[in-house]
């Protein structure tokens, strides 16, 4: 666990000093969020024969993604691991929230929704870069160490994979 640490602490200081910008922090902490992913994932269920019927897909989305933030929220205080944030840029730990980094949300909530969209309906793969753009994008802001950002995709893809069951069970018995 010291590796994995010090790999972190690393990377994450490397980031600090090459890639990290008030700015970019900023258009990211804009952008990077679910309610972006939403937003274009409404329409395309809604309208895609994909997702048909509606009924099934869209619920079996979001219990999974909603069962995998509580999990991961879960865990985050289970860990109580501090942010990069704190521990490597030496803000202020006034915030609760900068006491939980392991695992990333944005991470296992993207990769969830990523899993059950390409093997549950068949969309294309590319669903995948919202997930990766959400990790790297915590990763370039100080929020997430690689690990977290890693572990999150972890959980994520195996409780997508659980999706994808869950849904074929569904197709079989009830469609």
């Amino acid at each position: 666990m010291n590796f994995i640490s010090l790999i972190d602490q690393k990377f994450s200081i490397w980031i600090q000093s090459h890639l990290h910008s008030q700015r970019l922090s900023w258009v990211l902490s804009r952008i990077n969020k679910g309610e972006m992913l939403a937003l274009i994932l409404l329409p395309l269920m809604f309208t895609s024969d994909l997702y048909k019927p509606i009924y099934i897909s869209l619920p079996i989305v979001l219990i999974f993604t909603y069962g995998t933030d509580r999990l991961v929220l879960s865990l985050k205080k289970y860990f109580s691991r501090k942010r990069p944030l704190v521990s490597v840029m030496g803000k202020k730990d006034s915030n609760p929230d900068m006491k939980h980094s392991f695992p990333s949300a944005h991470s296992a909530n993207s990769a969830v929704v990523a899993t059950i969209l390409v093997f549950g309906f068949g969309e294309t793969s590319w669903f995948y870069g919202f997930s990766i753009f959400a990790g790297v994008g915590r990763l370039l802001t100080l929020h997430h160490f690689l690990s977290d950002i890693l572990g999150g995709w972890v959980i994520g893809f195996a409780i997508g994979i659980f999706g994808v069951g869950t849904l074929q069970i569904l197709r079989l018995y009830i469609l």
